[in-house]
């Protein structure tokens, strides 16, 4: 027996799809250069992105929302809304509505049918005629327009939105976590509030921001660490308990392994070393107090935007907590570090938790970041000991319960072993 009608249409739309390819690219090209030109400039924008919806997210949207009953085939794709997503992503919650007032005053020829075009640019038209933010199923506003480009005689739809970091952020997992979860049920109400939990801490982490980026050049160098250093630890935490809830079924408290992982990210990761080109070592040092040349400040706005940037495109749902990892002995590490670590990543579950959580947010291979790791570990509990205090910390670094291992009370007990 063969498969009802609408895979039949479904596989026609694709192909549509596909035939006009380059006609869709280049009109998202167009918007995008456009939206670049014009709003690129101003400060609160940090960038300008478009996509093209691939084919099996055509496949999934027509079937999903029972498209195949109101249009042909051939023309879906050219009659839905969002087969072109534009997106300007700005700063903070606040810098969406400004960035939607100078889309207003912009787009201020009336064109017809609710849509408004630039002044000499009637290719491009967004329909304005639409109270915005509007309220999305979640119950939470977002900036969403409807819009057209004309390119080579065809008329292309897009959908625009407006999006600080904090929203984009909070859209990737909401889209990861449910959207692409086929296991997710809507009548699952612990997951729902675990995201709406992440969602009002991600709320405040919006506002901590903006007060950081307004005062920054007024605050000292320990309080824009310490700031951030709260402010990151909140995300990662509320983020990642929903993802170990997720995968484990058990309430656990990660909190103290967030905050091991964030200073890590605020004092040696590879988002701090390339803002300041420094070396692990020096990069340590300064930002842990030792070395306070102010000419060598660190640019944490730069290093925020720059993780928050990664952490929207994890795949959390991907992130296999409980399962086994497998990493490489470090050649060029301290091996009596690595090899402790090593022999109970998959025997310890919080150790092995912390390690795919730094491994999600650590840039590089599993292997290239697990080096980093022992590296950065080492030069905090080793670094300027003699060889006796160095033998005595290893001593003790081998009596820890393992589930202690990478817990900043544990680095500072370790650090100031045989010191004193």
């Amino acid at each position: 027996m063969g498969k009802i009608d609408v895979f039949d249409y479904i596989e026609r739309a694709a192909n549509t799809l596909d035939a006009n390819a380059v006609g869709f690219s280049h009109a998202a090209d167009k918007l995008t250069e456009f939206l670049e030109a014009t709003f690129g400039a101003i400060d609160a924008t940090v960038a300008v992105t478009s996509r093209v919806k691939s084919r099996d997210s055509l496949r999934e949207k027509i079937l999903r929302n029972s498209l195949y009953k109101d249009v042909s085939a051939e023309r879906i794709v050219f009659e839905m809304h969002d087969i072109i997503g534009v997106r300007i992503e700005c700063r903070f919650f606040k810098d969406e509505k400004y960035l939607y007032d100078q889309i207003r005053e912009i787009f201020s020829v009336d064109v017809g049918d609710g849509y408004f075009s630039p002044v000499g640019k009637k290719a491009i038209k967004l329909k304005l005629d639409t109270p915005q933010p509007e309220r999305q199923k979640n119950g939470f506003n977002i900036y969403r327009i409807d819009g057209a480009v004309a390119y080579a005689g065809e008329t292309y739809n897009f959908e625009l939105q407006i999006k600080s970091l904090v929203n984009t952020f909070w859209s990737e997992i909401e889209h990861k976590l449910i959207y692409k979860n086929i296991r997710f049920s809507p009548a699952d109400t612990l997951m729902k509030d675990m995201l709406n939990s992440i969602h009002e801490s991600l709320t405040g982490i919006d506002h901590q921001l903006n007060l950081i980026f307004d005062r920054m050049n007024g605050n000292s160098f320990s309080n824009q660490q310490s700031q951030l250093q709260s402010m990151l630890t909140l995300a990662v935490n509320e983020v990642y308990t929903a993802i170990v809830k997720t995968k484990t079924g058990i309430d656990v408290s990660i909190t103290d392994y967030s905050e091991a992982i964030v200073h890590y990210l605020l004092t040696a990761s590879s988002y701090v070393r390339n803002v300041t080109g420094m070396s692990m070592q020096k990069t340590i040092k300064h930002n842990m107090g030792v070395d306070d040349d102010d000419d060598d400040a660190v640019n944490y706005g730069s290093i925020i935007v720059n993780l928050m940037e990664w952490m929207r495109g994890i795949d959390y749902h991907s992130i296999d907590i409980g399962g086994k990892l497998t990493v490489d002995m470090p050649i060029d590490a301290q091996n009596e570090i690595a090899k402790i670590f090593l022999d109970n990543i998959n025997s310890d579950f919080y150790l092995n938790t912390f390690f795919h959580i730094y491994f999600s947010l650590e840039r590089g291979d599993d292997n290239e970041d697990f080096r980093d790791y022992i590296a950065y570990y080492t030069h905090r509990i080793l670094d300027g000991k003699t060889q006796d205090q160095k033998y005595k910390t290893l001593s003790l670094l081998f009596e820890m319960p393992t589930h202690k291992l990478p817990l900043e009370s544990t680095i500072e007990l370790l650090a100031n072993a045989g010191r004193y």
